[in-house]
């Protein structure tokens, strides 16, 4: 969706841009590693399908990505600097996002849900992330942590917002969250550790057909679970969190 795409997220431990067109390559790099493929359920595409996909991911109202990038010279140099400064701050593409500091990325679908159905015919929507750490040697030493827990601060003080860019829907009543949910494959007990970590819980007994688990993470109240997941990043080593222009080039 369009929501983010002039804005980027920098803490001192891990950046969030939204994901451009530059960040292709590297993506599809990613995505010829067989066993990544199969961790996060996703097929091989083309170069150009890359690209496509790319788009569809800027234009489309149910889906909000950003790419994770370590934090550059530049960022890193703020850790220092009186927040009014980091608020100042703007990520330039192509500086503050080399490919050789990209790491993963981590998503949000949108969907309706269908397991109730609302009074009056009204709808109402259900978040669902993913998350992916794609290079091997940053696994493991807590940045999907850091990810998912910055990424629902994001949604969640952005939930208006986000639900608005389908007005349509929104007006129909999509206009509130019921909860967050990750569905997660049998065999990767890493993420199932994670966020169950984070308070996801199952939802069954056992793995659905397709052999995955659904974790869900109830976000209500709001304000409980907003001032909750404001301060989990600091037990990870995340010092400061700021919301910065993002400008591409």
């Amino acid at each position: 969706m369009r929501l983010n795409e002039s804005t980027a997220i920098i803490t001192n431990k891990l950046v969030f841009v939204p994901y451009e067109a530059s960040h292709v390559p590297t993506y599809s790099e990613w995505m010829s590693s067989e066993s990544l493929r199969e961790a996060t359920a996703s097929e091989r595409l083309s170069l150009p399908e890359e690209y496509a996909m790319q788009k569809s991911w800027r234009e489309d109202a149910d889906k909000l990505t950003f790419i994770l990038s370590l934090p550059s010279s530049g960022i890193k140099s703020l850790s220092e600097s009186q927040d009014a400064v980091k608020r100042e701050y703007t990520v330039v593409e192509g500086v503050d996002d080399i490919p050789a500091n990209l790491v993963g990325d981590v998503n949000l679908f949108l969907y309706e849900a269908d397991d109730e159905e609302e009074e009056g015919g009204e709808i109402s929507m259900i978040g669902e992330i993913e998350l992916m750490v794609a290079r091997d040697e940053y696994q493991g030493q807590g940045l999907g942590k850091i990810a998912v827990l910055v990424f629902i601060l994001y949604v969640l003080r952005h939930q208006r917002e986000i639900l608005m860019q389908d007005m349509t829907r929104y007006e129909k009543g999509g206009s509130t969250l019921k909860y967050l949910r990750v569905k997660i494959g049998k065999e990767n007990a890493r993420s199932l550790g994670l966020f169950q970590k984070l308070g996801f819980t199952k939802t069954t007994d056992e793995p659905n057909y397709f052999g995955e688990w659904e974790l869900r993470l109830e976000i209500e109240p709001l304000g409980q679970v907003t001032d909750t997941i404001t301060e989990a990043p600091g037990g990870c080593g995340v010092e400061w969190r700021e919301e910065v222009e993002f400008k591409r080039v």
